[in-house]
């Protein structure tokens, strides 16, 4: 899979709070990648530099030392070295300049990304690992004003003017989902082996649109169910486009017509799905070509020899 033109080899590590995904790049060339569940909250006595060694031991023994780019919660505050926000309205070149190395015993090259603030008239927003895919899928399509929706645990809306970040919007949209359809009373399906229905997922969406309170129409993935409008193996579909639609009813309040979508897997087919039903146009990028492709760009701008 060939990516980028520059560059011998190099490593870039999304750390989040309780996972991690690590990409190698060998003469442009995505080469391997790990993933797994080593989060930063699972770190013991701040051993960050020992921690990273190990996920990618196999990769330093083979290619010796080579420049990482990280990025997530290891650059919070709970995490190894805080890379402080950058305030909106940002530039690409000043989230880049904006780049903390990391001080190491044994590693060489350790870059630390920093996030994003926007402080809105009512409360602030943060982006804190997002930030990478963001600035890659602006540079993926030569996005100078538009939108970029990032969906995921945490749904991130950004608004771009200039060829930088200006507005940003979090939806815990997929967070919502997991405590619901895993630990609250509409779970009771819980024991009933589920399967993906794009027909209940669609009927959830259409319900949330016409509702406007989200607690409200919650309750009905249970009464569909009780009523055998739904069928109980399809009770997540439904609960699902439940919460997506209610995030497009924000989306549909900005008037928007034409997004570009970062992800990979079934989310974004729902998620393609919700947008055909309100007849926006989507441009679609590989959520891991948009990470990758926005570290190159923060490597480049380091002038770290790879």
């Amino acid at each position: 899979m060939s990516i980028f033109s520059s560059g011998q080899i190099w490593a870039a590590v999304d750390w989040g709070a309780d996972s991690y995904k690590a990409f190698l790049i060998k003469k442009g060339n995505l080469v391997d990648t790990k993933a797994g569940e080593q989060g930063v909250l699972k770190v013991e006595d701040q051993a960050f530099e020992v921690t990273l060694r190990q996920l990618i031991d196999s990769w330093l023994s083979a290619h010796g030392e080579f420049p990482i780019i990280l990025s997530g919660l290891v650059g919070a505050r709970e995490g190894w070295v805080e890379a402080p926000y950058i305030h909106t309205p940002c530039s690409s070149v000043e989230i880049q300049g904006g780049v903390v190395t990391v001080p190491t015993n044994q590693l060489k090259n350790v870059f630390i990304v920093p996030g994003i603030l926007h402080t809105g008239e009512d409360y602030p927003e943060v982006l804190r690992g997002e930030e990478v895919s963001i600035i890659g899928a602006i540079k993926e399509q030569a996005l100078s004003d538009g939108w970029i929706l990032r969906p995921g645990e945490h749904s991130k809306l950004v608004r771009v003017a200039e060829g930088g970040v200006s507005l940003l919007s979090t939806y815990i949209t997929g967070e919502l989902f997991k405590l619901l359809d895993q630990y609250s009373s509409l779970s009771r399906h819980s024991g009933i082996e589920q399967k993906t229905s794009s027909i209940d997922f669609m009927t959830g969406v259409r319900t949330a649109l016409k509702s406007g309170c989200l607690s409200k129409v919650l309750f009905s993935s249970s009464t569909r169910r009780l009523v055998s409008q739904i069928e109980a193996e399809h009770v997540s579909s439904y609960l699902s486009g439940l919460l997506i639609g209610h995030e497009f009813r924000d989306l549909k309040s900005m008037g928007l017509d034409d997004i570009v979508v970062v992800g990979s897997g079934q989310l974004m087919e729902l998620y393609q799905l919700a947008f055909d039903e309100l007849s926006i146009k989507t441009t679609l990028l590989d959520s891991d070509r948009a990470y990758l492709s926005g570290a190159q760009l923060i490597l480049e701008s380091l002038g770290v020899d790879s």
